[in-house]
């Protein structure tokens, strides 16, 4: 790849992380069919994952574990020093000595939270599914390359299948099998970036695909329209077909990237969200329910022009406070120099290489989330 064409990734990266802030602050369901977020950061980083495993192997596993814990591990502390502070209650009647807070430093799952911690938690669940990805990768990406057309139809079999039954299984465990497989077909279409798959294939193949895909999934959220509001986070059907044909479209697209980056101010924006991206995402979503506190507590929660915009605002001021405070993690979590922001040519070159783990997560969820928001629907895409 060329770095062009890196940034062309850079790029449609920090489109994902706008997308995610805009919709989890503004709830707008609709945009995850404009821009399914959550489907193209999963095959983003699919692709870098398969980058960094050719290049390393299995050490690929560790580096990636420890690029990711140490932000979340901040998260973590300030979220239940929170909960603490102000009395764990929680519907759900966990406590903060249950087993699963084990989860705040390895998240297989969505960790335990009380009332007050709901917004910290809500956009684990990418954390949790990027993880089992990435655990999972040194067995599916020999798989992708011997069994390519078996491996992509095998997620839409898994989701039709757990939409049908749960088997017995607990929401704490159909909730993550069913993210796996509604964003399976994305990380391996990352595989296949990676491999130059996609840049070999036809446009009379990739366009008939990707519209029956896009086609299926739009009809599917249509007949659901009534439970989700076109909100795909609430159908893993439609999310799955839908998120797969929109990412094949983006990624064998492929333009060149020499205008934007020509560009100084949105050059380093883009470079600042790539190199932010894990900060960006868990962060974002509590300055969401902050700014909302603050706004009731001056009386304009309900106010019926500029509360979006103010709501928004306020949720980008909460963000940047937080790169300032706790972005310089990924820098250190990435064995690199603290920067307090990491805009200058050093970080474009890092952030552009198709091997560095540089701001691969971010997505989104919430209990304010895209899953919860709707049914329980909360933040999700």
């Amino acid at each position: 790849m060329t770095a062009i064409r890196d940034r062309y990734i850079d790029t449609i990266r920090a489109l994902a992380i706008v997308r995610v802030i805009v919709y989890h602050a503004l709830n707008l369901g609709w945009l995850t069919i404009v821009f399914p977020s959550m489907g193209i950061m999963f095959a983003l980083a699919g692709s870098l994952m398969a980058a960094s495993m050719d290049k390393s192997g299995l050490v690929t596993v560790g580096r990636r574990l420890r690029r990711l814990l140490p932000s979340m591990w901040v998260l973590g502390a300030v979220a239940v020093s929170i909960m603490l502070v102000h009395g764990w209650t929680a519907d759900d009647q966990t406590a903060p000595t249950d087993p699963r807070m084990l989860l705040w430093i390895l998240p297989l799952n969505s960790p335990p939270a009380s009332d007050w911690g709901q917004e910290f938690v809500g956009v684990l669940w990418y954390i949790s599914t990027y993880l089992w990805f990435v655990l999972l990768s040194p067995v599916l990406l020999p798989l992708f390359r011997r069994l390519p057309l078996v491996m992509l139809a095998l997620p839409f079999l898994l989701v039709y299948l757990f939409s049908l039954n749960s088997y017995g299984m607990s929401d704490e465990i159909t909730g993550p099998i069913t993210d796996l497989c509604s964003y399976l077909a994305c990380w391996l279409l990352g595989f296949a970036h990676h491999d130059g798959t996609l840049r070999k294939l036809k446009w009379r193949l990739v366009v008939p695909v990707a519209v029956a895909a896009l086609v299926i999934g739009g009809w599917l959220a249509w007949l659901n329209r009534a439970n989700s509001n076109l909100d795909l986070t609430a159908d893993p059907m439609a999310n799955c077909y839908w998120s797969f044909g929109f990412v094949l479209l983006l990624l064998r697209w492929q333009p060149s990237m020499s205008s934007p980056s020509r560009v100084p101010l949105l050059d380093r924006v883009v470079s600042l969200l790539n190199a932010r991206a894990v900060t960006i995402y868990l962060w974002h979503n509590p300055g969401i329910f902050f700014a909302g506190l603050l706004l009731a507590q001056v009386e304009l929660d309900t106010a019926p022009v500029g509360h979006d915009a103010l709501l928004l605002l306020g949720t980008l001021l909460w963000t940047a406070a937080a790169v300032l405070l706790f972005g310089w993690v990924e820098d250190l979590a990435a064995r690199r120099r603290p920067r307090l922001l990491p805009v200058g040519a050093g970080t474009r070159r890092v952030a552009a290489s198709p091997t560095a783990d540089a701001g691969d997560p971010p997505g989104h969820r919430h209990k304010v989330d895209e899953r919860d928001e709707r049914g329980k629907h909360s933040a999700r895409r």
